[in-house]
């Protein structure tokens, strides 16, 4: 179990390899003793130790006299005690922060993300507590896109699979009064379905950066004008058209079927938010040896609130709409890391309406083959 599954499970977890017996034995001996200052004191009374013995010794061979060697030793008892008075002083701070940091690793070991060490220090000690909290953040990080993403799951597949349901009882109990209409109602759902897994799959391999591009010169026009021939059935019975204003061409090195699937995200969610009788238009341009291609609906536009936030995973402007249609608010997140792998940017243009500005160099020819992290 890892530490991220604690927190389903409701049980504390134990890293790989190590027992919760173990945890125990390591938490006992942590808070047992206190090992770091008996060392500082021992290496100080070891030192003062042996240079006692060097003037013993000088004393033996006569190069110190019986007086002056009673002179050095009323000197050498107050500074022992002064030494170790010192080398409890000086390991104190230090064992406290020790503690910090062992607790706080504690608290982590047994699930607890929201741990830090509290420590600062302008030393080893402080870099290392510094970087123990760093690393807890991001897991932190981390396992809170783990719920949120299993939690848009659920709550995405639980639509379409309660539909499927009804439907299949009812043709199963022959209450259906048009089978043929179920049937068409299913399909939706199972397509719906589909579309959620595959971005979901898609989404993985952005994290993981297991996507590979393969990029060939292609003609951003006609990778346009497909993705709105595949999406023109969606617009159509809301009489909503589709436009496209471009350049007579318009080159790039870009791996055709990702960036398809990007264009594809975009008008679909200009689609969805257009008005009924609108107009959803592309427009394509080449300025300056970088491609351009801006995705404009006559909708309401992105809310303000939402904007700051558009590019990340699992989000949606209208959580009611997108619940509704199936999607797992990851259309912009995965067109962001798509675009960013061919060095590319996206981003949110001013409206009216909704406006997505995509902007690619017409020659990647240099860009890494491999997709970095979606961010």
């Amino acid at each position: 179990m890892s530490l991220a599954d604690a927190s389903f499970s409701g049980a504390p977890a134990a890293p790989a390899g190590m027992s919760h017996g173990d945890l125990s034995a390591i938490r006992h001996r942590a808070h047992g003793m206190n090992r770091l200052g008996r060392r500082f004191l021992g290496a100080t009374l070891a030192v003062l130790g042996v240079a006692i013995m060097m003037i013993a010794i000088a004393a033996q061979t006569m190069f110190i006299n019986s007086h002056d060697l009673r002179l050095l030793m009323w000197v050498l008892i107050p500074a022992v005690l002064g030494a170790a008075v010192v080398a409890v002083l000086l390991a104190r701070p230090v064992a406290r922060d020790a503690k910090r940091i062992c607790d706080a690793a504690m608290r982590v070991a047994d699930g607890d993300l929201t741990a830090r060490t509290g420590v600062r220090r302008n030393d080893e000690l402080g870099e290392a507590a510094e970087m123990f909290d760093v690393m807890v953040a991001r897991l932190d990080a981390v396992e809170y896109e783990r719920s949120l993403m299993l939690s848009s799951i659920s709550h995405d597949l639980r639509t379409p699979l309660a539909a499927l349901r009804a439907a299949v009882e009812a043709i199963r109990d022959g209450v259906a009064p048009d089978p043929d209409l179920y049937l068409s109602g299913m399909e939706r759902q199972v397509r719906a379905l589909t579309s959620l897994v595959d971005d979901l799959q898609l989404y993985t391999r952005l994290v993981s950066g297991t996507l590979h591009l393969n990029t060939t010169r292609l003609d951003l026009n006609e990778l346009a004008d497909e993705a709105m021939e595949t999406l023109r059935p969606l617009a159509e019975p809301r009489s909503v058209r589709l436009l496209l204003d471009a350049d007579s061409r318009v080159m790039a090195d870009v791996d055709g079927s990702q960036l398809a699937r990007v264009i594809r995200n975009l008008l679909d969610n200009a689609i969805r938010y257009a008005p009924d009788g609108s107009v959803v238009l592309v427009r394509i341009a080449e300025r300056n040896g970088r491609a351009t291609m801006q995705v404009i609906d006559e909708g309401p536009g992105f809310p303000t609130d939402f904007r700051a936030h558009a590019f990340e995973p699992f989000t949606r402007a209208d959580e009611a709409r997108d619940t509704r249609t199936g999607t797992a608010g990851l259309g912009l997140s995965i067109a962001k890391g798509i675009v960013a792998a061919h060095r590319g940017t996206v981003s949110l243009g001013e409206g009216p309406g909704g406006v997505v500005l995509v902007t690619l160099p017409v020659d990647v020819h240099g860009a890494a083959s491999t997709l970095a992290t979606a961010g």
